[in-house]
């Protein structure tokens, strides 16, 4: 038998598909937040800089109801902000293990030791730098390319209408440093 859909259901319809959206993502055990292209990313971050993680320390907070970590990163180039080459910055961030307890959640950028990232920042309270839009922030720097990680996330975006909203995939996922910097210096 088939059922004729009114008019009032189509309009639901972009509702039911962000619940269905929201559910498979907590199934899943996923982040969904809305895509943001390098262009975005650089308009809402204070500094943007090339560096190496040299140190990564997780810590509780003075309650001990959270954990945080610490990650620092020597500056190897610097694409927008106050930053100079072989200054030291620290990254703030929520999440980590201490004394056996971890704290994680899905889109949380990792850091190891040695690896050469690219990452868009703000200043966080104590002046210290946090990463903006989670693992959208942070892109694992491989020769001369730039690679973004997606995993633990889903990414959406308004549908053409604009009044819901749909999962997309992201459109590049790799980048060479060259055209990083251009699209950096381009929506300064």
């Amino acid at each position: 038998m088939i059922r004729e859909i009114s008019s009032r259901q189509i309009k639901l319809l972009p509702f039911v598909f962000c619940a269905l959206l929201i559910i498979g993502a907590i199934e899943a055990q996923a982040t969904i937040m809305k895509f943001l292209e390098v262009e975005d990313l650089t308009r809402i971050s204070s500094h943007i800089f090339h560096g190496q993680v040299i140190a990564t320390d997780s810590y509780w907070n003075a309650e001990r109801t959270a954990i945080y970590t610490d990650i620092k990163v020597q500056i190897k180039e610097a694409f927008k902000g106050s930053l100079s080459p072989g200054e030291i910055v620290t990254i703030t961030q929520l999440g980590g293990e201490k004394d056996g307890v971890l704290l994680d959640f899905e889109g949380r950028p990792q850091f190891s030791v040695g690896e050469s990232v690219v990452l868009f920042t703000t200043r966080g309270r104590n002046s210290n730098l946090t990463v903006v839009a989670l693992k959208q922030g942070k892109m694992q720097v491989e020769g001369s390319e730039v690679v973004r990680d997606f995993s633990g996330i889903i990414l959406v975006e308004k549908t053409s209408r604009g009044k819901g909203l749909q999962a997309i995939q992201p459109r590049q996922t790799r980048l060479t440093l060259d055209e990083l910097r251009s699209r950096i210096a381009s929506a300064k």
